[in-house]
């Protein structure tokens, strides 16, 4: 008898999320098999100690013995009957945050789950990124990025201190690891999903914007610095995450708040955010996350004793 997890979406990061129902799971013995959704989840369900295993979602049903059990987070009530985030979603269940929505269908299947006390992934230390501040600049929105200037700051902030910067992310799809190794910042170089893990894990702290590497730094139990939308769901409670808050984007950002076709399927790929996002419109330097200054992260990373 087993029992097949397909997470909550077809991110890497939904993979990070997800995790806490995979390890409720485990814990209770079951064999448990992680559901791939997408080409994006690649290589992330290997690195979990104690699973059995994982396949393509159009293997599961070709799979699934007479005994086994299919738990598909997209396929609750809470994702199919509501759009996340609407006012009236959060006229019932509260402010949307995905721990808050994954933590209520877990209980729904009788698990109970954390997302505090968390299982880090198997990973191989990178030497090249051992003692090192891990900047993670690359996110899916222009509406999240950090301002360049800003990530520069903090740099010179951190090499005052003797503290080594590195980037990860890939510059060929990210404006904002291009420009910072363009200022010629050191690059950790992350193929696969494994390679990004490994980097992460091997950080002495993280410094990210949402995205899925961030997910990866609270999964992994390393310091990290998030720089959160408000509108977005992602803020983590554990207890290695700092999270600054940006504002809400003004009308000038085009942010469009109807829903995509076919987003509330359980079977959909694109299930990332509930909203199309534009180019932000806000002149150079003062976009949604240019509130969040480099002094506030540093003052935090030195409470904690990061630096």
């Amino acid at each position: 008898m087993a029992t097949y997890l397909a997470p909550v979406g077809s991110g890497f990061g939904d993979v990070l999320i997800s995790l806490p129902v995979v390890q409720a799971l485990i814990d209770k013995g079951e064999e448990t098999y992680f559901v791939k959704r997408s080409f994006r989840q690649e290589g992330v369900p290997l690195r979990v100690e104690g699973l059995a295993g994982d396949l393509l979602e159009e293997e599961v049903q070709s799979r699934l013995g007479p005994d086994d059990t299919y738990l598909n987070l997209r396929a609750h009530p809470i994702q199919t009957d509501y759009l996340w985030g609407s006012p009236e979603f959060e006229s019932i269940f509260g402010v949307t945050r995905m721990e808050k929505i994954i933590t209520h269908i877990a209980n729904d299947w009788g698990l109970n789950i954390s997302f505090e006390k968390l299982h880090p992934l198997r990973f191989t230390e990178r030497a090249d990124v051992r003692g090192k501040i891990l900047f993670v600049p690359g996110t899916d929105g222009y509406y999240k990025h950090w301002p360049h200037s800003y990530w520069m700051e903090l740099r010179a902030e951190l090499s005052a201190r003797g503290l080594d910067v590195i980037v990860v992310g890939r510059p060929s799809e990210s404006p904002s690891v291009k420009a910072l190794l363009d200022s010629g910042l050191p690059w950790a170089e992350s193929v696969t999903a494994g390679d990004a893990i490994d980097v992460v894990s091997s950080a002495r702290a993280v410094v990210a914007v949402d995205t899925g590497l961030m997910h990866v730094a609270v999964q992994q139990g390393v310091p990290v610095m998030a720089f959160i939308h408000p509108s977005n769901f992602h803020e983590r409670s554990a207890a290695n995450c700092f999270n600054f808050h940006g504002v809400l984007c003004p009308t000038a950002c085009g942010r469009d708040t109807v829903p995509k076709e076919g987003i509330t399927a359980s079977d959909a790929l694109e299930v990332g955010l509930k909203f199309d996002h534009h180019i932000c419109q806000m002149p150079i330097g003062q976009n949604c996350m240019a509130g969040v200054a480099p002094q506030a992260v540093l003052a935090e990373m030195t409470r904690r004793q990061i630096i």
